[in-house]
């Protein structure tokens, strides 16, 4: 391992059991990372895994535990305490390389990300189309086609509704070659799938037109609302940090992102993104969007 002599010297205070597992986990998560990142990263390491040893060093063996005169209590309390230093070890290791890899993709060029996101949505299209083909040879007699058919078309429809039209025209031509090499079509040309086109070159425009609008905001009880068209966002601002529930509801149940380089949580601005910010508020006297 090109660093694994400096991991070791970091890892060595910290003691000697399970040294190894631990040094790789560290040195696969340090390649992962851009060099700017690495040394936050691994003194935070550091200090959760120092924290989680201590804890270990308190709790008695099985050995020991079995005479009579052993304080169980106070072991119970050991190992309680170890069971939480181990938590807080993982959550903060899966927090910080989420947000590590939310910082790598925000970073990167527009060309770049546009591409990925063809790639995956590619591959997407293409196992959908595939299992399309055997349904139609009859080697798939046990899945639906409308099913599959949906799926792409819901796909392609999102980036559709976001004015992503080389996306979507890349997606329908991909479809068109499939049709070419198919006795019968993945998708025939009169599905609405073939309008996506338009949809997109109609939702782009619109953005256009927003995009030098000035931005407008909504008051709530503990915040605002920011529709940002110059970033295509709706943007919720907190006065202070909303409690867990409400992180959960924005996150999982609306799909808002946090957005740390501009203290909001956000999404792209859309129809059912209003609806979401409405639904997200409820009972917080959210001023009429």
């Amino acid at each position: 391992m090109a660093c694994s002599g400096s991991i070791r010297t970091s890892l060595v205070v910290l003691g000697e059991d399970s040294i190894t597992s631990y040094e790789k986990q560290l040195h696969d998560d340090l390649m992962k990372m851009p060099e700017e990142e690495r040394e936050q990263y691994l003194s935070n390491f550091k200090h959760y895994y120092s924290n989680m040893l201590s804890a270990s060093s308190r709790c008695a063996s099985t050995f020991v535990t079995g005479a009579a005169n052993f304080n169980h209590r106070r072991n119970e309390k050991a190992n309680a305490s170890y069971q939480k230093r181990s938590d807080e070890f993982s959550e903060w290791r899966e927090r910080a390389l989420k947000a590590i890899a939310k910082r790598i993709e925000a970073d990167k060029p527009e060309d770049q990300k546009r591409e990925e996101e063809w790639k995956r949505l590619r591959n997407n299209i293409g196992s959908s189309a595939a299992t399309i083909h055997e349904i139609n040879t009859g080697e798939n007699r046990c899945s639906s086609k409308a099913l599959f058919v949906s799926s792409i078309y819901n796909k392609v429809s999102t980036f559709a509704s976001h004015g992503e039209v080389e996306i979507v025209d890349k997606a329908l031509a991909y479809i068109r070659e499939w049709n070419t090499r198919e006795k019968k079509p993945i998708i025939t040309e009169r599905h609405k799938f073939f309008q996506l086109s338009e949809v997109a070159r109609k939702a782009r425009e619109q953005q256009e037109n927003l995009a030098n609008a000035e931005n407008k905001e909504y008051s709530f009880d503990g915040g605002k609302v920011v529709l940002n068209y110059e970033k295509k966002r709706i943007q919720i601002f907190f006065n202070e940090k909303p409690n867990q529930a409400m992180i959960n509801k924005l996150n999982h149940d609306y799909s808002f992102s946090w957005a740390p380089t501009c203290g909001a949580w956000q999404r792209i601005m859309t129809p059912n993104a209003k609806y979401a910010t409405k639904k997200a508020l409820e009972g917080l006297n959210l001023k009429k969007m």
